[in-house]
């Protein structure tokens, strides 16, 4: 079952920090993975290809490339987790049995967790077959546009460039791979063509971001929301699409996601 998690943290003391701690984020809950599975935290960590979670920036950092870190504040941290022994680790995930993080040699105390959009609008859970009831349950109205908020620069790897433009065949091409990759339900690698022939941007409000890659070099990302929209009607693929757009939720978009990279949601 895709599970969103945001966990509210606090720095046991003030400090300045970087702006960007997706790398140190994500090896934060690595360690917790490996604490109970090494052999599947290894594999996370060297293996190729699309991951299992997504892990966030610390939220509420300011610009610029440092930022000051106070005790007096709350933050949050989103994790989520695409596979079902993934879920089975992170139940054990608690504010009390995690107590503090080391994110960049600082310590963060965790003080809450919500896996509910009553408890926070970015948390959630749903199995996948629920998310893919556009397609199991054959609704009589489908969509026929999506509109994606990319809350964390989002950008692509093709043939060795970055490409920071969230154009459709590129958004749904990753949502597809990572789909095939965990669901149950395979979809068709024809939804890629679809997207790049049959989607259309018919309106965007974006800007681009620096965050750092895992090699310390800098990398442009778009943040912002894009309206994707179908040229003509097919209930089959407009039902493919709405089940990757609500994936998106869960897999993020895009390169480097288990680094913050790519957090993004239908609206």
């Amino acid at each position: 079952m895709p599970t969103a998690l945001v966990y509210t943290i606090r720095p046991q003391a003030a400090a300045n920090v970087p702006s960007n701690l997706g790398r140190a984020t994500h090896a934060a809950i690595l360690r917790l993975i490996q604490a109970a599975d090494p052999a599947l935290s290894a594999r996370i960590h060297d293996e190729e290809g699309v991951k299992p979670l997504t892990v966030s920036n610390v939220q509420g950092l300011g610009p610029g490339r440092f930022s000051q870190a106070r005790p007096e504040r709350d933050y949050t941290m989103r994790v989520t987790l695409l596979s079902a022994e993934l879920e089975a680790i992170a139940a054990g995930w608690t504010p009390a049995a995690l107590g503090e993080l080391d994110l960049d040699g600082h310590a963060w105390q965790v003080l809450a967790r919500a896996d509910d959009p009553a408890q926070h609008d970015w948390a959630s859970h749903a199995s996948y077959e629920q998310i893919a009831a556009p397609l199991l349950d054959r609704p009589a109205d489908l969509p026929a546009r999506w509109d994606i908020q990319f809350a964390s620069p989002v950008t692509f790897r093709r043939r060795g460039v970055n490409l920071p433009m969230p154009m459709p065949e590129l958004v749904f091409g990753s949502l597809l791979e990572k789909w095939n990759a965990f669901a149950p339900i395979a979809l068709p690698d024809e939804v890629r063509r679809f997207a790049e022939e049959r989607l259309a941007v018919s309106r965007y409000e974006l800007r681009t971001l620096v965050g750092p890659t895992s090699g310390g070099a800098l990398q442009i990302g778009a943040v912002g929301r894009c309206t994707y929209i179908a040229v003509g009607y097919d209930r089959y693929w407009q039902a493919c699409i709405t089940t990757l757009a609500r994936y998106a939720r869960y897999a993020g978009v895009g390169a480097g996601t288990a680094r913050g990279f790519g957090q993004a949601r239908m609206l």
